[in-house]
């Protein structure tokens, strides 16, 4: 492969990261119209954690095998940010259009950034992070009240995706305290398992969903599935540690702007979603406000402390769908 190629690649798997999580919430919001979310994240979950597993196996084998504290440690990571951060982006998808769910989602870094500053030697808060947290939240206001009538449900879907974010936001910080960390790949398939297990248990015995919604569920249903196990959670993650490896923290994270322009965007045309003046302004808001914290985060960071907040952020980016796609 030619020197300009090797120098192309990184870009071209940033823009699979642009594409594919924020394709994500589309292939949410079809897939839960016909099976309980959280028997989905279960079934999805544990297909690509299988598949990670496989992948860890070959690629991260000579690093060894984890120790317990290291599964126990990862297995509450991936509770965290599948059992309860991604499963209620899924069960508010049910009720909001993919659009706004990204563009709630999107206030993801908002939460890391907030909660950061409560824990011993975290970020500490300065009037940048404090404004761009108040005008995000503003921005979820605005997004959040449909300017036409509000469906049955719509405030609770609202809340959930609020807790799913603080919980992706939790699970992330805990993630970077980890003492020990694994490689990429081994931790993300302990994070998948673990996530799958207990979504398992929620849907079976918390929520007793009813399973023979998948025998039902039409073919859109299975390929929206598929999607997410390849491509979001197995395409999107590889293309993404990759990119992180290659190129700044601040260029990938731009996809914290892009995924809810492109939810936005799919769901408009493949599912009709409206987009509303509203939706529009309160976008830019909550893009706004990302950048301000984003941009004020990346300058009180030292070259040294850069350089660990990227592997800490490539070691937390199981399942792929990441803050702000959770989804």
């Amino acid at each position: 492969m030619s020197p300009r190629h090797r120098r192309l690649l990184p870009w071209i798997a940033l823009g699979l990261v642009y594409l594919v999580w924020g394709s994500t919430y589309l292939a949410i919001r079809i897939a839960v119209r016909e099976v309980p979310p959280f028997g989905a994240g279960a079934l999805r979950f544990f297909a690509s954690g299988l598949a990670m597993t496989a992948i860890a196996v070959i690629v991260d084998r000579r690093h060894g095998w984890p120790t317990w504290r290291q599964v126990a440690d990862y297995s509450l990571v991936g509770v965290l940010l599948l059992a309860i951060g991604n499963v209620l982006v899924m069960w508010a998808e049910k009720t909001i259009p993919s659009g706004i769910a990204a563009l709630i989602v999107g206030t993801t870094p908002l939460w890391l950034t907030f909660l950061d500053g409560l824990r011993p030697g975290g970020q500490r808060w300065t009037p940048a992070l404090w404004a761009g947290t108040l005008i995000g939240l503003g921005g979820v206001a605005l997004v959040a009240r449909p300017e036409g009538g509000i469906q049955a449900g719509h405030w609770g879907a609202v809340i959930a995706l609020q807790f799913g974010t603080i919980s992706w936001a939790v699970g992330s910080l805990y993630a970077q305290s980890v003492p020990k960390r694994l490689p990429v790949f081994t931790a993300s398939a302990i994070e998948m398992l673990a996530g799958s297990a207990v979504l398992f248990f929620e849907s079976l015995v918390l929520f007793r969903d009813d399973w023979g919604a998948f025998r039902a569920a039409s073919a859109n249903t299975w390929l929206s599935l598929g999607y997410l196990v390849v491509f979001g959670s197995l395409i999107g993650f590889t293309a993404f540690a990759y990119a992180l490896n290659e190129l700044p923290a601040t260029t990938v994270g731009t996809y914290a702007y892009v995924n809810p322009v492109v939810a936005v965007i799919l769901g408009f045309v493949v599912l009709q979603e409206p987009i509303e003046v509203r939706t529009i302004i309160a976008g830019a808001i909550i893009v706004f406000a990302v950048a301000l914290i984003v941009t004020a985060r990346g300058r009180m960071l030292r070259p040294a402390e850069h350089v660990a907040g990227q592997r800490a952020e490539a070691a937390t980016a199981a399942g792929a769908d990441r803050a702000p796609e959770i989804a």
